[in-house]
């Protein structure tokens, strides 16, 4: 793989490393319910003149700890390939519902990251999500709306660059296929709010020339 792509690919990270997946388990899974997922997409890019969303792929597994509560942990395999060790470990919490119609999670994590190659570069972000879902006709199907945020406690960036933003913003809207077995996730996100996305090696698909649109999909298979 060539120089750039590499570089491209590490840039990419940087500015929008949080945005390497979708939502995980808007709703919780029933008490010692497992589900697998692998979730394609990322965020969108001018690519040979046609909008295509960064290739990211991740795998992830969630374990009902009960009715309200669902423990996940993912494994970023696009990361991995460039030698980069990177996953999101949390909950989602069911904090209200009226069974069939709507409802209110939350879903804290630890983001993490490490360079296996070099052994350096060991890094940890909190994040959290909350999503509220509606339920079309009282159908197990729904669509869901929601705002996460990543947390940068670092002072430096990359170089010893200064820190300006400690607190990244993102928002996205999404809609769950859901039949007895597997499930199926498409989501739409409006990627690092307020932060210019220009100069960079891509072009991003952004508003104003700030942020970045996203997409993604996701399978899940429950068990």
């Amino acid at each position: 793989m060539t120089a750039i792509i590499k570089s491209t690919f590490i840039i990419v990270c940087i500015y929008f490393f949080q945005n390497c997946a979708p939502s995980r388990f808007i709703k919780p899974l029933e008490k010692k319910q497992q589900a697998a997922s692998f979730s394609f997409g990322g965020p969108m890019i001018q690519f040979a003149g046609a909008p295509i969303p960064i290739p990211f792929t991740t795998l992830a597994y969630g374990y009902g700890l009960t009715n309200k509560v669902t423990g996940f942990g993912s494994l970023h395999t696009t990361s991995l390939l460039f030698g980069n060790l990177q996953s999101d470990i949390g909950t989602t919490l069911k904090l209200f519902e009226i069974e069939n119609k709507f409802g209110l999670s939350a879903s804290p994590a630890l983001q993490i990251a490490y360079n296996i190659r070099n052994t350096t570069g060991f890094r940890v972000w909190p994040s959290a999500d909350v999503n509220t879902y509606f339920h079309i006709m009282e159908k197990p199907s729904y669509i869901y709306a929601g705002a996460n945020s990543w947390f940068e406690f670092s002072k430096y960036k990359a170089h010893n660059e200064i820190q300006q933003r400690h607190v990244i913003p993102n928002l996205h809207l999404g809609y769950m296929i859901v039949k007895p077995k597997w499930q199926h996730q498409f989501e739409l996100s409006y990627l690092g709010l307020g932060i210019p996305n220009k100069p960079g090696v891509v072009d991003y698909i952004g508003i104003s020339g700030k942020g970045t649109l996203g997409f993604y999909y996701c399978l899940i298979r429950k068990f």
